[in-house]
This record gives C-alpha cells, sequence and structure tokens, in this order.
C-alpha cells in the first residue's frame, strides 16, 4: 500500500511524470477505463520497504491527496502479493473521488483481518464486500483474475466487461511489452502537469496531448532518488514531445551560469537547427518562417534556455565548442552599460522569439550580455545582472555538491531538460487547501532544492531521467550569496558600514554619497531614509547602545561635527555637536567598563575634548596640549588599567589614564607607519623603516620584533596579528599566500563566531574573508571594489562595493 502512495508522491515532485509496467493480457483487460497510474508489482513488500525509507515522501506523507490514496489502498493489508505477478490502478471517479483497483491471479483467500463480510450478487457474479480500517472494498474471482477495488461502480464495470476484444490502450499495450521486467510504474502522460494538479487535490482531464505514456523503475542512490524509463509520444497527433523527435543532442551547459535563485528552467539542445525547424514544421502543418537575427543565433548556438527567475525571465543561449561571439554587439545596439566588468547592450532590434513557440514562449528581448560560453537575453538589465553576478560569485548550480552527485544519474547530452525549483513547486501549491499548503511550505528548500527531469529523443520515444537531489545539508554549509544591492545615483565617498538592527536582529548598511548624504539600506537593499550632513565621515561608524536597551545608534565625526543618531536617522539628545575649529581623526568611541557608559573622544590637532552620550563635555577629562595627534586615539585595558594612546606629531607616543594626564612616559620616538593596535598586552606598530614595534604600555619600554618591506601593513587585535606584504600574509607568525594580483590592506573584524580577515584584490575585483588560522571561506571570494566590511547578527553579512553600486552577502 505504501509504496503506491510513494510512488505517486514521487513522480509528483517532477513536472508531469508518469510510469510503467508490464503484464500479460487478462490483467490488462481489467484495468479500468480511467486508469492515470498503473503499476506493475510481483512483491508488493519490496516495493514498500524501498519507499518506506525515502526522505522526501516521508515531508509529503500527510498531504489531503495522500491520505486519501492511503485510506483507498488499505485493503491491500489482505493480500500477500509476493510471487504473483499484480497491477494496482489508480483512477478517479465522480467528481474526485480516489479509487485503487488491484488486479491479480485468481486468489483461493485473503490474510483476514476484516470485521464485517456481505455479498452483493451482480451480473451472475458474487462480490464480497468487507471492511478494513473502517473502510470498505469489494473483491471476487472472476474469470480467472482476481479483482479488488475500493470502488463498488468501478468494480460493476469490470464484472460486465467483454474482455474477449477489449483493449484498455494501444499505446499502454505497446509500451509495456516492450518493457517487462520486475516493479515497474506507467503514468498517463497526456497533461504534462496532471499528477502534480492531482496530488495538491484538483481533478484533471487527460485530454491534452502532450506525450501518450511513461514507463518508470526507480532506482537506489545515496545522493538523490531517481526514476528511468521512456516517455511514448505519436507525431502524427501534434503532442509536444514531438517538437523533440530525433534531435541530435548536445550536452548541457546552462548549469554553468544557472543562478541558484532561479525558478524554472526549460532547455533543448541541438547540432543541427534544421531539425528544429523541421519538427516546428510538422507540428504546426505550416512553414515556418525565423526571423534572420534569430536564425544567426540558432546557427552558432547549440542550446537555448528559457529561465525563469525571481522578478523576470531570460533566454540563454550556448555558444558551440571553440565559438567565438558571432554578433557585432556594438554595432546592433543603441545603449551599453557596465556591470560587474561586463558589457549589458540594449539592442536597436530586440530578438524575437514568435516563429519558435512553443519550444519558447513568444517574447521579445532587448537586452544582451555574453557570459563565459553564453549570451544571455533578457526584456530586463536586471536578468543579466543576476547572471553575472552569481557567476562571479560562484553561486550558479554547477557549483553546488549535490548537483554534480546527481549528474551521475542523469546523460551528459539532452534534448530536454527542465528543472523546477522548490521555490515554484511552492509557489504552484499556493491555491491549494491551507492545510496542505502549510506542509508544502515547511519542505526545507535546502534539503530538496529542485527537481530534473531530462529527455533524450528518438522515434516517437525518449529515455527519461527523474532526479530529486538530497542536499541534506549539504548545501548549508558555509556559502555566500549575493542577497541586496542598491545603485546610487551619485558617487560613494564613504562606506559601506554594517549597522545593527534590533528590530529583526540582522544588519542594514550605511553609505554617504558625494553630497555629504547619509543613507540606510535594508539588507536586500531597500532604502530606509537619508539624512544631509555637513560634511564627508572621518573613518568608521562606531555602534553604540547608549540606554541599554538594546536599541543602537550610530556615533561618527565630520571635519565639523559630532553626529549622534538613532537607526532611523534621528538625532540623539543635543547632537550633533558643531567645532569652530576642524575636526582632525575619526571619533574615538570608549566604554572602558564594558557598562555602556560611552565616551567621545574628539580629536582637534593638538587638542582632546570628552562628550558624554548627552552631548556635554566631561569635566573630569584634562589634556595638556602639545603637538599634534596624528593617530586616531585607541583605548586600551591592562589589567585594571586604562590607557588612551595616540602618537603625536613629533614622534612620541602618549600613553593617557581616563582623565588624560600621562599615565606612563615613553622615552623612544619611533616614525609610526601605521594606527597602533593592543595585541597580547603590548601596543603594536610598524615603523617607516618597516620594524615591528612592540610598546610595554606598563613600563613604556619599545622593542623591535622583526623587519618587513616599508609599504607593508599591520592590524591586530587581542588574539591576532596579522602584517600584509599584498598577496602575503603573517598571521600570527603564520605565512599565507593568497593567489597573486593587487591586494588593499586587509582588515580584522571580530564577529561572535571568531576573528575574521577580509581584503580585496582589485585586479580582479574580488573580496576574499579568511579565518584566524588564514583559511579561504567556502564560495569566496566574491565580487567586490574599494572597501568591504563584515558583520554578525542573525546572519553573517558582507557588504562591499562595485563603483556606485552596494552589494550585500550573506555569508
Amino acid at each position: 500500500m505504501r509504496n503506491l502512495i510513494a510512488l505517486i508522491i514521487i513522480v509528483f515532485t517532477c513536472t508531469s511524470c508518469q510510469e510503467n509496467s508490464e503484464i500479460n493480457n487478462d490483467l490488462i483487460n481489467r484495468i479500468p477505463t480511467d486508469a492515470k497510474i498503473i503499476v506493475h508489482i510481483d512483491n508488493l513488500e519490496d516495493l514498500d520497504q524501498f519507499f518506506s525509507s525515502n526522505e522526501l515522501l516521508n515531508k509529503l506523507s500527510k498531504l489531503s491527496r495522500i491520505r486519501e490514496i492511503k485510506e483507498a489502498s488499505s485493503f491491500l493489508k489482505n493480500y500477500n502479493l509476493k510471487g504473483e505477478e499484480s497491477l494496482i490502478a489508480l483512477s478517479i471517479e465522480g467528481k474526485n473521488e480516489v479509487v485503487i483497483t488491484l488486479i491479480t491471479s485468481p486468489l483461493k483467500k485473503t490474510i483476514d483481518t476484516t470485521n464485517t463480510t456481505s455479498e452483493i450478487i451482480y451480473n451472475e457474479a458474487k462480490i464480497i464486500k468487507k471492511e478494513i480500517d473502517k473502510k470498505s472494498y469489494y473483491s471476487l474471482n472472476h474469470k480467472g483474475v482476481h479483482l479488488a477495488s475500493s470502488s463498488l461502480l468501478v468494480l460493476e464495470s469490470i464484472v460486465r466487461r467483454d474482455v474477449s476484444d477489449y483493449v484498455f490502450d494501444d499505446g499502454f499495450q505497446n509500451i509495456y511489452n516492450r518493457t517487462k521486467s520486475g516493479s515497474t510504474f506507467y503514468i498517463k502522460a497526456t497533461e504534462k502537469k496532471w499528477l502534480e494538479q492531482f496530488l495538491l487535490g484538483n481533478n484533471i482531464s487527460d485530454n491534452g496531448n502532450h506525450a501518450e505514456w511513461y514507463q518508470l523503475e526507480a532506482r537506489t542512490g545515496g545522493t538523490y532518488f531517481q526514476l528511468d524509463g521512456v516517455i511514448t509520444y505519436q507525431d502524427s497527433l501534434k503532442m509536444d514531445h514531438d517538437l523533440y523527435n530525433n534531435l541530435d543532442a548536445a550536452e548541457n551547459h546552462i548549469q554553468d551560469v544557472l543562478p541558484l535563485s532561479f525558478r524554472s528552467l526549460k532547455s533543448v539542445t541541438y547540432q543541427k537547427p534544421s531539425q528544429l525547424i523541421d519538427n516546428l514544421k510538422r507540428y504546426h502543418s505550416n512553414e515556418i518562417k525565423v526571423g534572420s537575427q534569430l536564425m544567426e543565433i540558432l546557427d552558432n548556438t547549440q542550446e537555448m534556455s528559457e529561465v525563469k527567475l525571481e522578478k523576470t525571465n531570460a533566454l540563454v543561449f550556448t555558444l558551440k565548442p571553440y565559438e567565438s561571439v558571432f554578433m557585432n554587439l556594438d554595432s546592433l545596439s543603441t545603449a551599453k552599460f557596465t556591470y560587474r566588468d561586463h558589457l549589458i547592450y540594449e539592442l536597436a532590434n530586440p530578438i524575437k522569439t514568435h516563429a519558435i513557440r512553443p519550444l519558447v514562449q513568444a517574447k521579445e528581448y532587448k537586452f544582451v550580455t555574453v557570459l563565459d560560453q553564453h549570451l544571455i537575453c533578457s526584456n530586463s538589465a536586471s536578468a543579466p545582472e543576476e547572471f553575472i553576478s552569481n557567476y562571479q560569485n560562484k553561486t550558479v548550480l554547477s557549483e553546488q555538491p549535490w548537483w554534480n552527485d546527481s549528474r551521475e544519474a542523469l546523460s551528459n547530452s539532452s534534448s530536454l531538460l527542465k528543472i523546477t525549483s522548490a521555490k515554484e513547486f511552492k509557489e504552484l501549491a499556493k491555491d491549494t487547501d491551507q492545510e496542505d499548503l502549510k506542509l508544502i511550505q515547511k519542505l526545507d528548500e535546502n534539503d530538496f532544492p529542485l527537481m530534473i527531469s531530462q529527455y533524450v529523443h528518438e522515434d516517437e520515444y525518449a529515455h527519461y531521467h527523474l532526479v530529486v537531489p538530497y542536499a541534506m545539508g549539504r548545501s548549508n554549509k558555509m556559502q555566500v550569496s549575493q542577497i541586496g544591492a542598491y545603485k546610487s545615483p551619485k558617487k560613494i565617498i564613504a562606506g559601506p558600514f554594517l549597522f545593527p538592527n534590533h528590530l529583526n536582529k540582522r544588519h542594514d548598511v550605511a553609505f554617504q554619497d558625494e553630497d555629504f548624504t547619509l543613507h540606510l539600506l535594508s539588507e536586500f537593499g531597500k532604502k530606509w531614509w537619508s539624512k544631509n550632513l555637513d560634511g564627508p565621515i572621518l573613518g568608521e561608524i562606531e555602534v553604540t547602545d547608549a540606554y541599554k536597551n538594546g536599541r543602537k545608534q550610530m556615533a561618527f565625526a565630520t571635519n565639523k561635527s559630532v553626529y549622534f543618531i538613532d537607526r532611523n536617522g534621528k538625532d540623539v539628545n543635543a547632537y550633533p555637536q558643531q567645532f569652530k575649529d576642524p575636526i582632525t581623526q575619526p571619533l574615538s568611541v570608549f566604554d572602558y567598563d564594558n557598562r555602556r557608559e560611552y565616551r567621545f573622544l574628539v580629536t582637534q590637532g593638538n587638542e582632546l575634548i570628552m562628550l558624554d552620550r548627552d552631548g556635554k563635555t566631561v569635566s573630569g577629562f584634562t589634556y595638556k596640549k602639545a603637538k599634534n595627534i596624528t593617530s586616531q586615539p585607541q583605548h586600551f585595558r591592562i589589567g585594571i588599567k586604562d590607557y588612551i594612546a595616540f602618537a603625536k606629531a613629533d614622534n612620541s607616543i602618549a600613553l593617557l589614564s581616563r582623565t588624560g594626564s600621562m599615565r606612563t612616559n615613553v622615552k623612544e620616538k619611533p616614525k609610526l607607519n601605521t594606527a597602533l593596535y593592543l595585541n597580547k598586552n603590548k601596543a603594536l606598530a610598524l615603523t617607516e623603516e618597516g620594524k615591528l614595534m612592540e610598546l610595554d604600555p606598563v613600563k613604556g619600554t619599545v622593542n623591535y620584533k622583526g623587519t618587513y618591506r616599508t609599504d607593508a601593513t599591520l592590524q591586530a587585535n587581542s588574539k591576532m596579528l596579522l602584517i600584509q606584504n599584498n598577496n602575503e600574509l603573517s598571521i600570527n607568525s603564520y605565512d599565507v599566500t593568497l593567489p597573486y594580483g593587487t591586494y588593499l590592506p586587509a582588515h580584522i573584524t571580530r564577529l561572535s563566531s571568531g576573528d575574521f580577515i577580509h581584503l580585496i584584490e582589485t585586479g580582479e575585483n574580488k573580496v576574499y574573508i579568511l579565518d584566524r588560522k588564514g583559511d579561504l571561506l567556502s564560495s569566496l571570494p566574491v565580487y567586490g571594489k574599494t572597501q568591504s566590511a563584515i558583520a554578525q547578527s542573525k546572519n553573517r553579512y558582507l557588504a562591499t562595493l562595485d563603483g556606485d553600486d552596494v552589494i550585500i552577502y550573506k555569508w
């Protein structure tokens, strides 16, 4: 019983898939007239065991339509069908009632677990009525076969049938004669989405002309579920699959650029475009006039893929091997623009596909880009951008381990390839029963990401493979995906900065444009607000929780003012605080005792001013002016003592107490080339000569621990020391070499999941993130320019730039 249920669920998960079997003539002649699914078995127990262990079937087993099948099939428990060639047929009676019928060899008796028995005499035959699990079923031995059904009407119709010259279905008879073996499933294939709709509770007509029958056999695979078989069709009946008849298939390559965010894919390959045109002529019974532009594309390509994305569609052509771009896109376009170093063209005359429908939809595509060996066409500029960004980020289908595992069950070449994502399947279910919808929505897309149907067509039939990959956590490993972007109409001069959003436990993204306007975006690139400032932001935006309630604020300085802003863009208390003399260093924000009693230290040349959260000057802080301050003041805590450290124009290093008085006197005056950092209770910096200076804040003594290139950079925190010579990194004295290129200075950021290093290579515009051991994180690098910022809340975020575009990743 469960085997039948399992079969139907599996087949449902594919886009209109059906089954196959083989039986002797006597059994075939008893198949109910309206049977849609026929299962041939010789051991019900083996089939039941095979499907009972299937993860996907277990997830879908509580669908209302599956429960109906389970109830209608409950009488199968009364049968021991080992070694008996049998058929189980599923048909729909009345308005929308599932009927299960068993056809097998005559039986002397069944396993009697019933509690009621009665007899019905019909057409001189004695039908036994029994009940199991409060569900009635009917059975009898009749003219050399045993029949049992959940419907008395169906059984009566078979009893009165004249089987001497009866043929259930010519197409079915032809396919089972060629495919007799073991456990086989047959499904009527007239409607390509009949099974999906049926399992969602809809009774779909079988009057369509998609194909005739599927014949399928289940295969085992540790990382995917697989059904293999054939589909039959007739070219004389204008069936959908005749469009692909006898195509010389080519290897599929669409997976190399297909974004993981896609909803569905339909791809056809061809070695000779003339075969496509001939099939279209036969299908339409008319001449086909393909425009010269589209014909030129077909002549130079081998694969045509229709891709449904989240918000738009695309048509992707794969160039023939070793083929260069054959179109002069510059002369054919009226405009072009660059996205992530790739040109996107707007064509003067769109590519029109009306002549080749229904191979693809009748559309016009005016945007074109070339990506690797693919010509990507769309009626929206956002589609090429989505392909480009995912290709550069390696978030494409071919990069997924579960896809590569599934490829073992598929042919390299296919005349027709259909892939449906779990998201698209959920969209199909949106109008179904609410309880079913809740169940389907709970299906984890990370475990069952998509369903693959592959066809290799020959003469009026096609080899067929249905594969459902089991990602089962393999897609949950650390992976980077772009989740948002924002195109700034003005030049970006500061940022991006990541700012925690206490409302949703995620992060927003801030940046400043050339008009000195500060903008805040959601993680998906939606603008929350904009705020005019009086100058460029100095350094970083600091995050505070000044009211100790989890609601965060931004604190930063321009050269004129100190700003203190809440997440809605509103000024806090008496801020902004404006200053007559220019502010010369980024704002330093101190929280001495981790009690959220913040102090804002403002640097003006040789002067220091300390403010509290209310904008008042802290009277207990007094700094005696000296030489100009040349580095941003830092707060170090060693033991129970606080140190405010910075360098001055005379090369001296100041170590102050909380009150601004001298804490430790440093006699030596090294010429520093970097900021000061605290690492293992020592203040570190690189000198102009490339020496690593180590300062003991308690004693004021200076030592040198090594010599590096004069253009080396330094980043450190309490546990990590990073010295960078372009692509060569020294992390806590452990050497790491990145791929050759030109790298911007690296940054260390401490997240709740650990310390991470992030940096940008400017030649190919790649952002790298490494862990504290120097290992590159999976799915990296990704695309980015000039700046990077990382943070962690509910997710881990990476924000970067592409010129004046903000790009937001989740990793």
